[in-house]
């Protein structure tokens, strides 16, 4: 029977020993980082939304006025009657006024970015007058007759008021201020051609 000598086995277990002594160690791996600095240069932005016709109905407004007893009245047989309380531009009372000062809410907006941080708005009327046919609505020019104002209490022909951002959530909301004079109004209906602008630019 044919079996390995002792120096053989010696030798085989010598050589798998070895073997298993080659077999390299898990090394970790290497690591490296780098930070970067970021910076961004955002250009000046503004949006300006505003409603480009607005229909404003007045409510109707109809009444009988007692001015007061007419008085003692001398009448001729010709049909011809004198004296008495007569009505007058004088003597009639002033329910309704001339002019009327009006705010309109909520009807222009802004949002974006500036230096400061803040925009100039700016209200200009283009056309104030209103017509139908020979009756005329007058829409009233200066800094206390038609003006703007904002939700922080900017109030004028022009203000600065803050952009708030670029969210929508935080846009600066304002209201359109006027008054019309109706001294020249003579009739009933739809009257046209007002015109209006407002102006917004960063600061």
């Amino acid at each position: 029977m044919n079996m390995k000598s002792p120096r053989l086995t010696l030798f085989l277990f010598s050589v798998l020993l070895l073997a298993g002594n080659s077999i390299p160690a898990p090394v970790s791996g290497s690591q490296k980082t780098g930070t970067t600095t970021l910076s961004i240069k955002l250009p000046d932005c503004i949006i300006l939304h505003y409603y480009s016709a607005l229909n404003l109905t007045f409510e109707e407004y109809s009444r009988a006025i007692e001015e007061g007893g007419g008085g003692t009245w001398n009448v001729q047989w010709n049909g011809a009657a004198a004296g008495g309380n007569q009505l007058s531009a004088s003597s009639i009372q002033d329910v309704l006024p001339g002019t009327v000062a009006l705010t309109i809410p909520n009807v222009w907006a802004i949002r974006g970015l500036s230096p400061s941080g803040n925009a100039k708005v700016t209200i200009t009327v283009v056309n104030n007058q209103l017509v139908s046919g020979s009756s005329k609505i007058t829409i009233l020019s200066g800094s206390d007759q038609t003006l703007i104002d904002d939700n922080a209490g900017h109030s004028g022909t022009s203000i600065n008021t803050s952009l708030n951002g670029i969210a929508a959530s935080n846009a600066t909301i304002g209201n359109v201020r006027m008054t019309l004079d109706f001294s020249k109004t003579n009739m009933a209906g739809a009257h046209s051609g007002g015109q209006y602008k407002i102006t917004a630019e960063t600061i």
